[in-house]
């Protein structure tokens, strides 16, 4: 119990940590108000119609929104879109018993389809299993209530990415930090050093774990209950919308405690793994690269196998999957097992257990049968057929960071995140963009008397069409009418181009050409790629360059460095080279794959002409090529990158050790474009981020916001790295 409470105590004794939940609680609260607010519907409307049912039964509550979902007087007082919301919900809830009969029904007659009837299949044995899991359900009867708070407070991507921090720092703390310091060689030599020392850290995980959960997931219910109300906790899970398959007896409160204790447990088997690959790594950067490895594999096997695959078990059985609590207790599921159907509930949980199990069994049992790490170092290793050549310094300044401190697991890691980047990138279906490029694409090229006709006639074309549709709308709907609508259709796309010409036809050097994707490169379309991009590139520098210093400096080594003749302004220059190179190779990473694949999605046209052809740049001071911008903005990505780079080596160079430089670094580089991604969109001008976009730079042009991210950068830079040199 002692060594349990000094880790706990090491641990909340640990300023960084006690930060980092601090941000996480204020940024949780903030995502959540911007969240229920940002869409189209607020919590007012919510609440206003649920005032307006108030004391009805919920059979004249689905009437009153049957009413005012078919009141097409031009005097609606709520919210359209909530009121459909509702009626769906109010209708599975007033049906629930026909819902029932309805599985029996539906059962009895797939097994009688030819194509389900097979009962050597999946689909025949799990239509078969399916009825017998609602037979305890007869008897419930769900109430139509307001469910909106709850599925906030516990359907939210960004609650589970920021309380995946806090249990990434308990791990680095509790797991890697005692390494870190130099402390195994004293911790091993103690009576309880080793496997009671690794079970009391797991212990101690498990305690942070369930704490986080509770704090961040409570603070989402009190501002969910603050912005919607959470109903009758009493009344069944059945009544949450989106739960009306759920099999569990349970009422709403029950289902809150058991979703809390799901929570934690599938975030400590989370740890749990993160605890195996620290116990198992020799140090922070093979932790970090084999650790996103097989985070990253979680999630490419979770979003790319469907749900209905005979691969589903691995979707399911999955350390994201497990995360997602509400999509495993919503419905009952049965889920594929080599042609069997396993229930997924129970399968879950199961898993859940055995992997959490497994994981700290595994780590306590090779933290207690490993060797010394520190005296491993100081053996003697004679090899045979050893190269006598000498290479350069910079060569083994790099062997040092890619084969010594594994940054090569950190690179092949990023190569494959790119390519998934790259595979999950989506052109979003737009029918007035599709429109668009049609007719860019036959006016392309400079503009022309002739083309100005055209556009002048097919504007007329379009006004007649419009006018014919006018007259045959007060009669009703019919045929004719369809075809016109049809006919107009393209005018969406149209009007933009028409729009487009109107401004840039008097400027020199402007064309026609499909512009969505360059729009789209350069922050205009409503897309944040340039960040997305920014954050990977920033990441992979991180995890390579904090090592380069803080290692040194860790293990003593730079006292050694600054006693020879030239071994402090060498061993600088080589530490800034090798930063740069990596800051280039992270640039290139962002840039070369990205530019591929717009050119893929949307085409290269229009490079020669000038940027104001885009109606959005028309305020440019230089008028140059399309192709020269976007070279400048790849340029100047790049330049940034690599200053951020130096910038990260000299936290590197201040730090104790490879930990606190991981951190540090993160803390000031991906923290702010990881808050911006979740949504906290005024982050975007604050740090680092805008010169690591550039886009922000050159939108709603300013020259203060060029001259003075620039200045600001470098002199950072330059003051900082004067401090190197002796």
């Amino acid at each position: 119990m002692r060594i349990f409470i000094t880790e706990l105590r090491k641990l909340f004794c640990n300023k960084i940590f006690l930060l980092i939940t601090a941000a996480v609680f204020v940024l949780n609260a903030y995502l959540m108000f911007r969240t229920a607010n940002s869409g189209e519907t607020t919590p007012s409307d919510y609440i206003q119609i649920f005032s307006e049912m108030e004391g009805m039964t919920d059979s004249e509550k689905l009437e009153w929104l049957e009413e005012e979902l078919n009141n097409f007087s031009g005097e609606r007082i709520y919210n359209w879109e909530v009121i459909y919301e509702l009626h769906e919900e109010c209708a599975d809830i007033v049906g629930y018993k026909e819902y029932l009969e309805g599985i029996k029904t539906q059962a009895e007659s797939m097994t009688n389809i030819s194509i389900f009837a097979k009962p050597d299949t999946f689909n025949y044995r799990s239509i078969v299993k399916t009825p017998s899991a609602y037979e305890n359900m007869q008897d419930v009867q769900p109430v139509f209530d307001i469910s909106k708070g709850i599925i906030l407070a516990a359907d939210n991507n960004f609650t589970d990415i920021l309380c995946g921090f806090i249990l990434l720092f308990a791990v680095l703390s509790l797991m890697i930090s005692d390494r870190e310091q130099g402390m195994t060689g004293l911790l091993f030599s103690l009576k309880k050093g080793r496997g009671h020392l690794m079970i009391a850290k797991t212990a101690a995980l498990a305690a942070v774990v369930f704490g986080a959960v509770l704090l961040i997931y409570g603070e989402n219910l009190i501002i969910s209950a603050y912005l919607y109300g959470l109903g009758d906790l009493s009344r069944p899970v059945q009544s949450l919308a989106g739960f009306i398959g759920c099999n569990l007896k349970t009422s709403v409160f029950g289902y809150l405690i058991l979703y809390f204790i799901f929570k934690s447990a599938a975030f400590f088997t989370v740890g749990a793994v993160l605890s195996l690959i620290a116990v198992n790594t020799k140090n922070t950067v093979s932790f970090y690269g084999i650790s996103a490895v097989i985070l990253t594999a979680e999630g490419i096997v979770y979003s790319r196998i469907h749900p209905l695959s005979v691969y589903s078990i691995f979707r399911y059985i999955n350390l994201v999957s497990f995360t997602k609590v509400n999509e495993i207790f919503s419905s009952y599921r049965n889920i594929n097992f080599w042609e069997y159907p396993v229930p997924l509930i129970p399968t879950s949980a199961g898993a859940v257990a055995v992997i959490s199990v497994i994981c700290v069994s595994l780590s306590a049992l090779l933290y207690a049968k490993k060797r010394n790490l520190e005296f491993r170092k100081l053996s003697i290793r004679f090899k045979t057929g050893k190269s006598s050549r000498v290479h350069s310094k910079i060569y083994y300044t790099l062997y040092k960071s890619l084969i010594m401190q594994k940054g090569l697991i950190v690179i092949i890691a990023f190569l494959a995140v790119s390519g998934f980047m790259s595979e999950s990138f989506i052109k979003q279906y737009d029918v007035a963009d599709v429109y668009y490029k049609y007719y860019t694409q036959q006016l392309e090229g400079e503009i022309t008397q002739e083309k100005l006709d055209f556009i002048d006639s097919e504007s007329k074309r379009f006004e007649e069409i419009q006018g014919k549709i006018d007259k045959l709308s007060l009669d009703g709907y019919s045929s004719e009418l369809n075809e016109l609508y049809k006919e107009f259709a393209p005018s969406l796309g149209f009007n933009m181009l028409k729009d487009r010409v109107d401004k840039i036809k008097d400027i020199d050097g402007a064309q026609i050409f499909y512009d969505t994707g360059y729009k789209r490169a350069l922050g205009i379309a409503g897309y944040d790629d340039d960040m997305k991009y920014a954050l990977a590139a920033v990441l992979l520098c991180i995890f390579m360059i904090s090592p380069l210093a803080a290692n040194d400096r860790m293990y003593r080594m730079s006292s050694m460095i600054n006693s020879t003749k030239s071994g402090r302004t060498s061993y600088i220059r080589r530490n800034l080279l090798t930063s740069a190179l990596y800051g280039l190779f992270a640039a290139l990473l962002w840039i070369i794959p990205y530019a591929v694949t717009i050119f893929r999605f949307y085409g290269g046209s229009g490079l020669s002409a000038s940027v104001r052809s885009i109606t959005e740049f028309i305020d440019q001071p230089a008028n140059m090529t399309v192709l020269q911008y976007i070279v400048m903005i790849c340029l100047l990505r790049t330049v940034f990158v690599i200053f951020s780079s130096w910038f990260m080596l000299y936290i590197s160079s201040k730090s104790r050790n490879t930990m606190s430089a991981v951190l540090i670094n993160f803390a000031v580089f991906a923290l702010p474009v990881l808050i911006y991604l979740l949504g906290a969109k005024f982050i975007v001008n604050l740090g680092f981020n805008p010169i690591l976009s550039v886009n922000v730079m050159f939108n709603d042009f300013s020259v203060l916001q060029i001259i003075v991210p620039v200045i600001t950068s470098v002199g950072i830079v330059v003051s900082q790295l004067k401090k190197f040199i002796p």
